[in-house]
């Protein structure tokens, strides 16, 4: 009786692992002739140098995240409601980095608040970048009472890194 029982179990559990599981993938919406182009991920030693972000709100806010590494190589993930969802890489210069800090001095980011915000205020998207420039880091929130210089930036960063020939990424 004893091995009997036992014989069922190893039978169950063996059984359960012979089993084919099926696994949503989610893929990039892109057209059949668009060619992926798969660039060197950055390497472990390679520090964030920007990140920009665009939380949901009630209605139809674009939702998306946008991490620039210190080596150049950048990442746009579009989340909801971007102009371009799923994921995408490109490729800084360096020019165009030394640009993001010297927006980011000249509105003295370093010294803004990390967060401007009423959470009595619920349908508000929040905005939020983060800088390291050297070994400064500072990341900001801003949904209501933002300063002007920083509503500025933020758009301005927008445009500066929306605004480029992203590629379809595919991380392998």
């Amino acid at each position: 009786m004893r091995y009997s029982i036992l014989f069922f179990i190893v039978l169950f559990f063996g059984a359960s692992c012979n089993l084919k599981k099926e696994v949503a993938i989610a893929e990039a919406t892109v057209a059949p002739d668009t060619v992926i182009v798969v660039m060197d991920a950055p390497s472990p030693k390679d520090s964030l140098a920007v990140h920009f972000e665009k939380t949901p709100c009630f209605g139809r806010c674009p939702v998306f995240k946008i991490k620039v590494y210190k080596s150049g190589f950048a990442t746009y993930e579009g989340l909801n409601f971007a102009e371009k969802m799923g994921l995408y890489s490109y490729r800084f210069s360096e020019a165009d980095l030394d640009k993001i800090y010297e927006m980011a001095n000249a509105i003295d980011y370093f010294d803004l608040e990390s967060e401007y915000n009423d959470p009595r205020v619920t349908d508000l998207p929040a905005t939020i970048s983060e800088i390291q420039i050297n070994d400064q880091t500072h990341a900001v929130k801003a949904r209501m009472g933002v300063p002007q210089s920083l509503k500025d930036f933020h758009e301005n960063l927008g445009i500066m890194l929306n605004e480029r020939d992203w590629e379809p990424y595919s991380i392998r």
